[in-house]
């Protein structure tokens, strides 16, 4: 992600579908309330570095994405996410993840975003979201090697 012409690593998650909350049986999609609620803030100027949310870690090892790792109830960490196999990520991205120690992550709800082929098509998708009210972001340090 590009922020004030520096280059940083950046993650965007977009669920497939509405997310509700535990044992809940409404329809609706609670993905960005329950983000809020973990510390995540909106977003309203792209060109702005998210703020850093604490217990939150993104979990690089032998140079691929592992997990995204968030606060457990007993002080310990949790997956949040964790890819089924290792994501494999650029050269780039692992430099800048590596040099800054800090991933950013932007989260949007279902349908929001969708699957943009290039990194400008990413940025004004981002950018469209935000100016809408429906993206979140936060900066969490980078876990592992």
């Amino acid at each position: 992600m590009l922020i004030n012409e520096e280059l940083h690593p950046a993650l965007v998650v977009e669920p497939n579908g509405p997310i509700a909350r535990p044992g809940s049986t409404s329809l609706d999609d609670d993905f960005l309330p329950l983000l809020l609620e973990h510390g995540f803030t909106p977003v309203s100027d792209m060109n702005q570095r998210p703020a850093p949310i604490a217990g939150w870690s993104a979990l690089l090892a032998m140079g691929k994405l592992h997990a995204v790792l968030q606060p457990g109830t007993t002080g310990s960490q949790s997956a949040w996410w964790q890819a089924h196999q290792p994501l494999a990520v650029s050269d780039g991205w692992r430099t800048a993840a590596n040099k800054e120690k800090t991933v950013l992550m932007y989260a949007a709800p279902s349908g929001t975003i969708g699957h943009q082929p290039r990194e400008d098509l990413m940025r004004q998708a981002l950018e469209q979201a935000a100016a809408k009210g429906l993206l979140v972001a936060a900066a969490m340090p980078l876990a592992g090697t």
